[in-house]
């Protein structure tokens, strides 16, 4: 038997996560140096998306607005990972609604991230079984006399790492 708790999440949090706004945070935050970040919430405020890859999002660009984390958040005791990424959403989600209220707009940069398959182009080797009357490779234990051992190339599993074509400051 299981000793997590199960949380349960609003659903505007439901949407932040599912929708690329996480992704788009974590790329802003992580990857793009030329935003400053630092004690800083980020708020998309728009973004295109080609698609996904490999579950990953595919963005053609995104614009995120900074604002000062004016409120810390608090973690109970004990909690994990995912409560900590959630409690951290409300806060920064409260914090920025606030800023809002009281006329502050922040620093707004578009982002233009390309994700990238790294292994691209790239195999690996193996010794497998080659069935010469059929033109086909066939399981290793199907070996006969219509068969030869070869060498055949296997693409590499998709590796996706984002990479920053650009930064903007609007």
């Amino acid at each position: 038997m299981s000793n997590k708790k199960k949380v349960n999440y609003d659903a505007d949090y439901i949407s932040y996560v599912n929708s690329g706004e996480s992704a788009a945070v974590f790329i802003t935050r992580d990857l793009a140096t030329e935003v400053p970040t630092g004690g800083m919430w980020v708020d998309v405020i728009s973004d295109s998306i080609k698609g996904r890859k490999d579950n990953r999002w595919d963005f053609n660009y995104f614009i995120v607005e900074l604002f000062l984390r004016k409120t810390k958040p608090i973690y109970p005791k004990n909690a994990s990972e995912d409560e900590k990424k959630y409690i951290t959403w409300q806060t920064a989600h409260k914090d920025i609604e606030e800023q809002r209220k009281q006329g502050y707009h922040g620093a707004k940069y578009k982002v233009c991230p390309r994700l990238i398959n790294r292994n691209k182009g790239k195999f690996t080797k193996k010794r497998a079984v080659w069935n010469v009357t059929f033109g086909q490779w066939v399981p290793d234990d199907w070996f006969g006399p219509a068969c030869e051992w070869r060498e055949k190339k296997i693409p590499l599993k998709a590796k996706w790492e984002y990479e920053i074509s650009s930064v903007k400051k609007i």
